[in-house]
């Protein structure tokens, strides 16, 4: 999306008395005057513009702005100013379930997208796997083909859950050197909107073939991750606490920093992903931590370390007292936790703010990028708001979503919680997101849509606490017997199906009132993710004898939108092997692509099969239907 400038006049705005950003929408000489203290603060100010005057919007399926030849207006200032610092986007996972295939005309438009959004501190972990070649070469490792995981898989090597290119590997040079320059591509955009990147750097995982070179370094084997088995798992950790660890972090930013030429001094790493320290003793967890933050300003005296405070959500190694040994020795200045799952399993209270350190309320919502729909608006409207008021180091708002591409509605009410300087109104909210979502339509159709949206906002949208993420639809799932849960990714309704059914009806009466909708591709594609919901409700009642053909049907609706296709992601992976279209390279990246959305894994007991199912048109009918088929 690039809009006329011509139609604009541009100013830079002072920051706000406490340093934060601000963005004011006005018109000046018959133009729309844009102002702003910081580049994504003008383009957010854009972005509140286009919603509230023009009345259309974008997100992140690439969905077109609709716009008139003659932009308007706006008939009243637009004043606005940022609460927190930061506004963080991404999940160390969302790199491997949603973009990992990305060309870079994807990505210039995902960081429009961001920019867009007011996003300023996103992750930005692509191409490191070339920085650790070279890093490791400088301790004498020649060959990491059997350290990184597949090209689908890289954010759990990256963390050090598994390693290797599991039936069809190793991962490819080509694709290493492409995804490098794919990173330069990035890094180039995101300084350019102003953004703070934040790199990787070393958590301390190390491929087996540096074990026997350096015999008198303190190494263990992770505990083995998911029903994996070596090869794949039992990844080689370096003790943070042996002089050995301190080295190859530094030589990694400093090769970082040589190759790429730029840093914004936030690096993301973390230790103990999913994996907890083979020792609880105060002295050595600080030690621990501080080894880490040592790595990093050994190459940088302003580095901050960005954690992901996951591995304190749910472990019972992560006591309180824990905590404040692991994390009570690293500098205010040097550390950021992101609260990853705050709008359910909130920490930053009773460890008192990460024991007072930096802190961001992140919204994490959806697990493996499973498509239904469901959320709790009215935590993440309130959430925020009640964490500043009673905060002392809040300095942010972020997502942390494993996968994008569903509920953008609960994505965008959280990055608006950013600049919210009180709890927001959930119903307005939803009805400015209505009315600024679609085509210029007719009072009567407004009704129709904001009726509709209003509806999904009291059922699918009203679960509070929704732990687990959104509602993993039964036709992703290995046949079995009992497939009903309410547990983590439950397949039991928090709403009533019938609302859904509510929703639908008046999606089609607009239409029905406004023909044009059928060219607006933001609502084709509600249209269908609501209708795909409600057929996925009625499965759960389904009998035996319907159950293949409204599966059928399902695939038949699902193949009417590209957003809800498999052929995409499958094109986008094999693509991957480049212009030449070298075929055993693009079978590689297709089998990676089919592999992730299905079995996820080999040999593993199935422990993490349909994680990332999708209901797709194509996937429906050629692996559900089929395997339903066997197990009937």
């Amino acid at each position: 999306m690039r809009l006329t400038p011509s139609q604009f006049e541009f100013g830079v705005l002072a920051a706000s008395s406490t340093g934060l950003d601000v963005a004011h929408v006005s018109s000046k000489g018959g133009k729309v005057f844009l102002e702003g203290s910081s580049a994504t603060a003008m383009a957010y100010g854009l972005q509140a513009y286009l919603r509230q005057v023009v009345h259309t919007s974008t997100d992140w399926e690439d969905h077109a702005l609709h716009l008139p030849p003659s932009l308007p207006l706006p008939p009243a200032p637009i004043l606005l100013q940022k609460q927190s610092p930061y506004t963080y986007y991404q999940n160390v996972c969302t790199a491997s379930y949603s973009h990992w295939a990305w060309s870079w005309e994807r990505w210039e438009k995902h960081l429009d997208w961001m920019a867009l959004q007011g996003i300023n501190m996103p992750l930005a972990f692509t191409g490191q796997e070339k920085v650790w070649q070279a890093t490791f070469a400088k301790f004498n490792v020649t060959s990491l083909d059997d350290f990184f995981a597949g090209a689908a898989f890289l954010a759990w090597g990256r963390m050090g859950n598994i390693q290797g290119s599991w039936v069809r590997g190793p991962l490819p040079q080509s694709f290493i050197d492409a995804q490098f320059a794919l990173q330069g591509k990035i890094l180039a955009r995101m300084q350019s909107f102003g953004m703070m990147p934040a790199l990787p750097a070393f958590a301390g995982h190390v491929p087996t073939s540096l074990v026997p070179l350096y015999p008198h370094a303190k190494v263990v084997q992770s505990d083995a991750w998911a029903g994996f088995r070596a090869p794949y798992t039992q990844v080689h950790l370096l003790d943070p606490t042996d002089p050995l660890f301190v080295r190859i972090g530094a030589a990694f930013l400093q090769t970082y920093q040589d190759l790429y030429g730029f840093t914004a001094h936030v690096y993301q790493t973390d230790t103990y992903n999913e994996m907890d320290p083979r020792e609880a003793s105060p002295a050595y967890l600080g030690a621990a931590s501080s080894a880490v933050l040592r790595s990093m300003q050994m190459v940088d005296k302003d580095a901050v370390w960005l954690m992901q405070g996951w591995l304190f959500s749910f472990s019972r190694f992560w006591t309180l007292s824990r905590m404040e040994s692991y994390l009570s020795r690293l500098p205010y200045e040097s550390l950021i936790v992101l609260d990853l799952y705050a709008e359910v399993s909130p920490q930053w209270e009773k460890s008192q703010e990460f024991f007072h350190h930096q802190w961001i309320y992140c919204v994490l919502h959806n697990f493996g990028g499973s498509l239904g729909m469901r959320g709790d608006l009215d935590t993440i409207a309130t959430g925020p708001v009640v964490a500043r008021e009673k905060s002392h180091s809040l300095v942010g708002v972020g997502l942390t979503m494993e996968g994008i591409f569903q509920n953008y509605i609960v994505y965008d009410l959280a990055l608006s919680m950013a600049w919210a300087n009180s709890q927001v109104n959930v119903t307005e909210y939803v009805r400015s997101f209505a009315v600024g979502r679609y085509i210029s339509q007719s009072s009567t159709t407004h009704h129709y849509l904001e009726r509709a949206w209003n509806v999904l906002e009291t059922s699918v949208y009203a679960v509070r606490h929704a732990y687990g993420g959104v509602t993993k639809d039964i036709v992703c799932l290995r046949p079995r017997w009992h497939l009903i849960q309410a547990n983590f990714m439950p397949t039991e309704l928090s709403h009533d199906f019938e609302r859904v059914l509510v929703a639908w009806k008046l999606l089609l009466e607009a239409a029905a009132s406004s023909p044009s909708l059928q060219y607006d591709d933001r609502f084709t594609h509600d249209l269908v993710d609501v209708t795909r919901q409600a057929m996925s409700d009625g499965l759960l009642t389904a009998k035996t004898a319907d159950l293949l053909d409204r599966m059928t049907d399902l695939d038949l609706l699902l193949n009417t939108n590209q957003d809800f296709m498999l052929g995409p992601w499958l094109r986008d992976a094999r693509s991957l092997a480049g212009e030449d279209g070298d075929d055993v390279a693009a079978a590689y990246f297709e089998y990676e692509a089919r592999n992730q959305i299905t079995r996820w894994g080999d040999n593993n007991r199935n422990a993490l099969s349909d994680y990332a199912g999708k209901e797709w048109g194509g996937l429906v009918g050629s692996y559900y239907i089929p395997r339903d088929l066997s197990f009937l």
